[in-house]
């Protein structure tokens, strides 16, 4: 009995083999397919390391074809990683700083993602044609003024645009240096034994930057709308 039921057992194992063999060579022809099915039933044991092998290039191009992080995205998740490890190291020794500025840290984050958003509506803006080849699309030979002076200030709201996004990124990436440099504080101030009132000070200055980034979110919105209306009035 117990030769027969190894037999069945190979037998099993054999026709699921071959089974997946045949399915897995979708790209070859019927006759060669049928062979390798065929042979898998009998001789498993030398199939069974191919079938496994011809599975893991899907797994990889599958994790290669995953679209990257782009440098906005990509930092503002390592400093959230960051202070977020050094927010749970509060636990024990200045947790109550934390409780407080919770609400804070919080708005900060909602921020942090609101100012990667506003740069990333701007690259997508810029990255169209008409902007990315601005300067080929200029008409100097345009004979009529008012056609001159459209383009002209077609040409330097353009301009505004990069501006408007170099200073949003230049902004967001101060901001989030500042915190790295808090975060790496409070880990120096836990493992030096200063007190939990340092801790307190630090934890505070990081929710405070939610102010500096509302501040120049409401300085590039006023520059956008001055220049949207003197570009209006002059258009006219």
């Amino acid at each position: 009995m117990r030769f027969t039921e190894t037999l069945i057992f190979y037998a099993l194992i054999g026709g699921g083999v071959a089974v997946a063999m045949f399915a897995a060579d979708d790209r070859r022809r019927f006759g060669e397919r049928a062979f390798r099915t065929a042979t898998a039933l009998l001789f498993w044991p030398l199939y069974l390391p191919i079938l496994l092998s011809t599975h893991r290039p899907s797994t990889i191009s599958a994790s290669t074809t995953t679209k990257p992080q782009d440098e906005v995205t990509r930092m503002l998740h390592q400093v959230e990683s960051e202070l977020d490890a050094a927010l749970a190291s509060l636990d024990g020794w200045a947790e109550g700083v934390l409780a407080r500025e919770q609400g804070q840290i919080d708005e900060l984050k909602r921020a942090w993602a609101a100012q990667s958003a506003r740069i990333h509506d701007l690259d997508r803006v810029l990255a169209q044609p008409e902007f990315t080849h601005a300067a080929e699309s200029a008409r100097p030979e345009l004979s009529n003024e008012r056609l001159q002076h459209s383009e002209s200030a077609r040409q330097q709201n353009i301009l505004r645009l990069r501006e408007v996004r170099r200073q949003a990124y230049d902004d967001l990436m101060s901001t989030l240096a500042c915190v790295r440099e808090l975060v790496t504080m409070i880990h120096l101030a836990k493992f030096t034994g200063a007190p939990a009132s340092k801790a307190e000070e630090l934890v505070a200055r990081i929710a405070a930057a939610v102010e500096g980034i509302a501040e120049a979110s409401e300085w590039q919105s006023e520059q956008m709308n001055q220049q949207s209306e003197s570009g209006g009035r002059g258009a006219f």
